[in-house]
């Protein structure tokens, strides 16, 4: 299985590969497809897979293996979901999420992945398990992944725990908020990234954060599944490195300690869904971090500076 970094590159090279099939035609059964009961295990935890030992279905097919309550994913909306993926002849597990602590994000613009994702997915609810079996040509592009080992004739058996459906610049709800005293002055227009003036603020010597904007959602626990919009910055710099802003996609995470960035776990333990927390992270919070193991990172040996919108929250 690829390591952390190399996974979530090989996940987002996924989508994008998959883009060079979406304007092309794309077989999709019309029938639906047989019961499945070789996959199991609760939503919300890596699923059991064992791969039939048959052939694959010739044309890409999708059933739902449990229909969540939450809203429908729409296009033109960011879905962040566990995604468990497989390849069929080889029937070994290609990569997890689950593995990584850290869900994935995918865009139904019409661009980003290919028609079989978009036909799987599209319309389906938020807390559902979706099993997609399609040729590796229409989920990798013509080529299929060489440095994966995954050639043109292999197909994927791809489980989607989706988490939730998002608007790709979805913001907390408005409601009055105030600075947090010793923080930088932080702006966030409607609709865009967060803005900061550093003024004569001073870089931290200890992990310091508040909500700049209080929610009135449930509480984040240990273990939740927690989706934000994050923007990073070093200590006075002009640009942000890391804003999912200018992704135009909220990212999902595991509430635990080891999968977040230095600093996150700590503050946002506790917080309601709906608030805005800023957070000064001093440059020696976690010694010897290097990244998470969804591929998180930060500039190492840097004070930064985070503001986070909680947008959602999934009960661990």
């Amino acid at each position: 299985m690829p390591s952390p970094p190399r996974a979530r590159a090989l996940l987002a090279a996924l989508a994008l590969t998959a883009s060079l099939t979406a304007g092309c035609a794309t077989p999709w059964s019309d029938n639906a497809p047989p019961e499945v009961s070789w996959v199991k295990g609760p939503v919300g935890q890596r699923p059991t897979v064992t791969i039939p030992h048959e052939p694959a279905p010739k044309k890409a097919r999708a059933t739902v293996l449990h229909e969540g309550e939450g809203p429908e994913l729409r296009k033109g909306q960011i879905a962040v979901a566990e995604v468990d993926m497989w390849i069929w002849e080889q029937r070994k597990r290609f990569m997890s999420t689950y593995d990584q602590q850290q869900p994935t994000s995918v865009t139904f613009d019409g661009e980003h992945v290919a028609k079989t994702w978009d036909q799987a997915l599209i319309g389906k609810r938020a807390g559902s398990r979706v099993l997609m079996v399609a040729p590796a040509t229409h989920g990798f592009g013509p080529h299929g992944m060489s440095p994966a080992n995954v050639t043109p004739t292999d197909h994927l058996a791809v489980v989607f725990d989706l988490i939730g459906a998002y608007e790709p610049h979805q913001q907390i709800p408005e409601r009055p908020g105030a600075p947090v005293a010793g923080f930088p002055e932080v702006n966030v227009p409607k609709g865009q990234e967060p803005t900061v003036r550093w003024g004569d603020s001073q870089a931290p010597e200890k992990l310091r954060s508040g909500a700049l904007v209080a929610g009135d959602g449930a509480r984040i626990e240990d273990g939740d599944k927690v989706v934000v919009q994050a923007t990073s910055w070093v200590w006075k710099d002009k640009q942000p490195f890391n804003s999912t802003y200018l992704r135009k996609t909220p990212n999902g995470f595991l509430m635990k300690e080891k999968a977040l960035l230095p600093g996150w776990y700590e503050a946002l333990a506790g917080q309601k869904v709906g608030s805005r927390v800023v957070i000064a992270v001093p440059p020696n919070q976690r010694p010897g971090f290097k990244f998470t193991k969804g591929g998180m990172a930060t500039p190492p040996g840097k004070p930064v500076l985070h503001v986070i919108d909680i947008l959602d929250r999934i009960p661990g």
